[in-house]
């Protein structure tokens, strides 16, 4: 969003905090607003009636909940909380709507970003529905590390907490990243992993 667009777009949002471990939005409630982080982490899920959880991403600051607000009839498709204290924009439908109809260009470039998530979720489902689990790491790895400056990606994520972001155990997390430190495409050195070669990394999905 360029400075005009953000600016029309701060006096539709509200500012509302949370506490560590607050459920922000809960999976079949109609979907109401767009969520966007403005600091600490927030956890989006599944929970299967067993109750193991499939982690579908962590929003930190800038991040949004990837939801459209939609019809009233539209209900959320996932839940999530609070991972730390922190705060959220929210965008409530009924704003969307006033926004869609007197600028159609921030509309535009809201639906872009949304779209974006959507599709991030998209390569989750093709990922988790059809890679081995070594290939799924290496893409997690590969996604983390092109994001930040530099090679190095700081391990802000447990064993499990990774093995829930791409749908394995953890012990299958633990002895994967092992392999690939045998291999030397990463290192692992207080709490950290670092990747060390990044083509060669994408090399090995092939």
């Amino acid at each position: 969003l360029n400075s005009a667009q953000l600016k029309m777009l701060q006096s539709f949002i509200r500012e509302k905090s949370f506490k560590k471990g607050e459920v922000i939005f809960v999976g079949g409630k109609p979907c109401e607003q767009i969520v966007i982080v403005r600091s600490g982490r927030v956890k989006v899920f599944r929970a299967a009636p067993t109750g193991r959880e499939q982690v579908l991403e962590v929003l930190n600051p800038g991040d949004t909940c990837a939801c459209h607000p939609g019809g009233a009839g539209w209900g959320c498709s996932s839940y999530s909380h609070a991972l730390t204290d922190g705060s959220l924009w929210i965008l409530s439908r009924a704003k969307y709507r006033q926004i869609a109809k007197i600028n159609a260009q921030l509309a535009h470039s809201l639906n872009l970003i949304l779209a974006h998530r959507l599709r991030k979720f998209s390569f989750l489902i093709e990922q988790i529905s059809l890679d081995d689990p070594q290939r799924r790491l290496i893409k997690f790895l590969i996604e983390h590390s092109e994001s930040q400056v530099g090679t190095e990606l700081s391990l802000q994520l447990t064993h499990e907490e990774i093995a829930l972001r791409v749908g394995l155990v953890r012990e299958t997390v633990s002895r994967h990243l092992q392999q690939l430190k045998r291999a030397e495409l990463i290192d692992i050195k207080n709490r950290k992993i670092i990747v060390q070669d990044i083509p060669s990394l994408k090399a090995a999905l092939f």
